[in-house]
């Protein structure tokens, strides 16, 4: 057996690392796929029985129709954690739908929900519909997971006066529109 030449040898590592090193720094993309972040999002039954749905934190308040909610990408496998949801409201509801999870101040402006809560695909989902007597004005949802906070979503609720199911939330002047932001996972530092 013959013994391959120095340079032949360091040439195929260097080559073999390169390769390496932008396998790793270069995510893989699939055709067709997008990108997954983390959003606020409204859906609305229209007239015509569909769901329509906007990547919005303005929601028009469509009693029975309108539907809203935030998706956070977590990443990692799929797995339950425990999630700590606190809504805050600029003025009182006039009624509260809440299970036994979710503690509501005398005021009714702050639920506080804790439950767990399935990641699936790297991604962690809620949503609500709009009920008569949600009030107009600022809901800001906090989000805290395994008890780290995670992030904010501010939403902006608009009276629709003649409750039309084809209202576009991306037509209605929101004064916080996408004031939501995204927690980066406090980095944990080991003890030296």
């Amino acid at each position: 057996m013959r013994a391959l030449p120095r340079w032949l040898l360091a040439a195929s590592a260097a080559l073999l690392f390169a390769a390496t090193a932008a396998a790793q720094t270069t995510p893989v993309q699939r055709p067709g796929a997008k990108p997954v972040r983390s959003i606020p999002y409204v859906s609305i039954m229209g007239e015509d029985g569909k769901q329509r749905h906007y990547e919005t934190n303005a929601i028009p308040l469509l009693f029975n129709r309108a539907c809203f909610g935030w998706r956070m990408y977590l990443g990692g496998p799929n797995r339950v954690v425990s999630l700590k949801e606190v809504l805050t409201t600029s003025q009182p509801a006039e009624q509260v739908i809440a299970g036994p999870e979710t503690e509501v101040s005398a005021d009714k402006t702050r639920a506080t929900t804790r439950m767990f809560e399935t990641v699936q695909d790297g991604v962690l989902q809620r949503s609500w519909c709009i009920i008569p007597g949600d009030p107009p004005g600022t809901y800001t949802y906090d989000i805290t997971i395994d008890g780290e906070p995670r992030g904010e979503f501010v939403f902006c609720a608009i009276e629709v006066p003649d409750q039309n199911p084809n209202t576009d939330p991306r037509e209605l002047s929101c004064p916080n529109k996408f004031n939501a932001l995204e927690r980066e996972r406090p980095t944990t530092r080991k003890a030296t």
